[in-house]
C-alpha cells in the first residue's frame, strides 16, 4: 500500500486526471476549472502526437537500420516535430559560423 502513495507523490496531478479522464468520462472531473481543461487538452493532444510518432517510428525502424541512419526515438521525434530546428536569427548564427571560421583559420 505504501508504494501506492509513493507513486502517487510522483505523479504530475494534470496527467492523472487526463488518464482519468480518458478512462472513465468528463463525468469524474465536474469541478475542473476552465484553465485546467485547456491544459488537459493540450497534453492530450500532445500524447496523442506522440503515440503517432512512436508508432511511424516502430515501423521506421527496420529501414532505417538498412539504411545505416538509427536513431534514438527522442532524435526522430524532435526531427518529426521540428524541435531540432535553430529558430536564432540568422545574424547570430552567420556570427557563430564566422566565428568557428576563424578559429579554424587560426589553427586553434
Amino acid at each position: 500500500m505504501e508504494g501506492f502513495f509513493l507513486i502517487g507523490c510522483q505523479v504530475n496531478e494534470i496527467e492523472l486526471k487526463e488518464l482519468l479522464l480518458r478512462r472513465y468520462g468528463r463525468y469524474l472531473f465536474p469541478e475542473m476549472k476552465s484553465n485546467e481543461y485547456i491544459e488537459f487538452i493540450v497534453l492530450a493532444i500532445k500524447k496523442e502526437r506522440e503515440d503517432e510518432i512512436r508508432g511511424l517510428y516502430h515501423a521506421l525502424i527496420p529501414v532505417l537500420g538498412m539504411r545505416g541512419k538509427f536513431m534514438t526515438f527522442e532524435e526522430f521525434y524532435d526531427k518529426m516535430t521540428g524541435a531540432d530546428l535553430d529558430l536564432r536569427p540568422a545574424e547570430e548564427i552567420l556570427k557563430e559560423a564566422e566565428e568557428i571560421q576563424a578559429r579554424f583559420a587560426n589553427g586553434s
